[in-house]
């Protein structure tokens, strides 16, 4: 019986594993479109920062 379970338990999980990989490639794949199309209205590209915490840190150095 523990044995069932465990099978069960592994294939549930592979399956929410798998849902999970086909909804990122899902909204990779809207937000590519989106680009392409931000793209094709606006030719000049679009200035993007990094959020305050992942920018490097500046060294103070006299």
């Amino acid at each position: 019986m523990l044995k069932v379970g465990l099978m069960v338990l592994v294939v549930v999980c592979g399956l929410l594993l798998l849902a999970l990989m086909l909804q990122s490639f899902k909204f990779l794949r809207s937000i590519q479109k989106q680009e392409a199309a931000e793209k094709k209205h606006n030719p000049v590209p679009v200035q993007r920062q990094l959020h305050p915490k992942l920018q490097p840190k500046a060294k103070d150095n006299p």
